[in-house]
């Protein structure tokens, strides 16, 4: 005990001394200069630059985000606008955006769409956390509420809906065209009773979808049917499905919003004993990785989430690099994923 009681212990004020960058350059033989270019990727010999990293893990240092931001008049945030996240598609959504803003040295700030109110909540936090750019993936809220940010100088980016609004960039999926293959699969199939399954208050992604479905089935004679879901809950979703595959005229092929309804419908087919896809063909939007477990083997519209972010990613750094630019447009392909809820196709 007594030698114990000579040793020198650190007290709580050094155990609880952030590392400086001071003490990088120290520890490692070299500038203050040099340490800041190794972390910025900037002009240094690739052994030097290894050798001060190692020394900085070592030492339990990394660089202030807020001091970067003050030397490059930027907050190095960026804000996300989001509803609810009902949908594995945007948790998914959510979880590679934060990685991508990661590595272009962004932190990523959640802002909820249901709070928006005026000049709080919502967009208005991206102004008041002075973030370096918006994104809004939440598709149902008014555009108007944009216009504080455009004002403001803020870069907007829409996520999933495309507007011609100056100082708002877009980046969606080939909603129509998602819809049209669909359709041209269910009517090659023989299908006969087309459904649109879909929420009461639909995203623009949403209505695109089911206009381009509607629109090229009623074109080859045979019009679709438009459910409406009323509220986002599973229950909700699963009783409405059940009572459309339970009507007097049940649809005999069902394209659904998104992946996750169409989950819904194949368990409400299940429950009344209707086959699939032998009675009723089933087909979802996104391609979520439930999609191809067994359990559904989903047919469904292939939209990469690593697409759409990179796309997004892309566009905000082209709109940082020049904020002059004209208002970017990006609409990604969609491709039909063929599983085991269609019919096969006649020979």
């Amino acid at each position: 005990m007594k030698a114990l009681a000579n040793i020198a212990l650190p007290s709580y004020v050094d155990l609880m001394k952030r590392t400086t960058i001071k003490d990088v350059a120290r520890e490692a033989g070299v500038s203050i200069s040099a340490v800041s270019r190794a972390f910025s990727n900037g002009s240094l010999a690739k052994e030097k630059r290894d050798s001060i990293l190692e020394v900085a893990d070592r030492l339990g240092y990394r660089p202030s985000l807020v001091a970067r931001g003050l030397a490059s008049q930027r907050s190095q945030t960026v804000t996300l606008v989001t509803g609810r996240m009902w949908d594995t598609f945007d948790a998914l959504f959510l979880e590679q955006l934060a990685e991508g803003l990661a590595d272009m040295g962004h932190k990523l700030v959640v802002a909820p769409a249901s709070k928006q109110k005026q000049n709080s909540g919502g967009v208005y936090q991206a102004l008041d956390d002075q973030s370096d750019a918006v994104i809004i993936a939440a598709g149902t809220m008014p555009i108007e509420a944009t216009q504080a940010l455009v004002r403001g100088g803020v870069p907007v980016i829409l996520a999933g809906r495309f507007v011609d609004e100056e100082g708002i960039d877009c980046v969606s999926a080939d909603n129509a065209d998602g819809g049209r293959q669909v359709a041209e699969l269910l009517l090659r199939t023989g299908c006969q009773r087309p459904c649109y399954f879909g929420f009461d208050a639909p995203s623009p992604a949403d209505q695109e979808r089911g206009d381009a479905f509607c629109s090229t089935s009623g074109a080859a004679g045979i019009p679709a049917e438009w459910v409406k879901v009323a509220t986002r809950t599973d229950n909700d979703v699963f009783e409405a499905a059940a009572a459309m595959l339970g009507s007097p005229h049940p649809p005999d092929a069902v394209f659904c919003a998104t992946d996750r309804l169409a989950f819904s419908v194949i368990e409400a087919a299940k429950a009344l004993g209707i086959a699939v896809p032998d009675a009723l063909s089933v087909v979802g939007f996104n391609n979520v990785p439930a999609a191809e477990r067994r359990t559904y083997r989903l047919t469904t519209v292939n939209y990469p989430v690593s697409r759409v972010v990179g796309e997004v990613i892309g566009v905000l750094k082209a709109r940082l690099d020049d904020p002059d630019l004209p208002p970017i447009r990006a609409r990604i392909p969609v491709q039909l994923t063929v599983r085991d809820t269609t019919r096969r196709l006649f020979s």
